[in-house]
């Protein structure tokens, strides 16, 4: 299965197969999504490390592509070592 396929599978599972694939996630959405406590995301943001997030006035919202990107630059495959 492709990554995109796979990606695709995981978000049907998570917010059902009825909702679109959207551009901006919520710190919940991604809380679900990477198994990170909200709380943890907003920590990360104060201490300006973590994966990358757009603010407009007090809401956070984060790329889904940078969400994979983060996800993926974190992978580690045991084989490889």
């Amino acid at each position: 299965m492709r990554d995109d396929q796979e990606i695709q599978v995981l978000l049907d599972k998570l917010f059902g197969s009825a909702t679109p694939r959207r551009l901006l996630l919520s710190g919940k959405e991604v809380s679900e999504l990477t198994g990170r406590a909200e709380q943890s995301l907003a920590n990360d943001r104060t201490a300006r490390r973590g994966m990358p997030y757009i603010k407009f006035g007090k809401s956070v919202k984060y790329l889904f592509s940078d969400v994979l990107a983060y996800i993926k630059a974190h992978r580690i495959d045991p084989e490889a070592l």
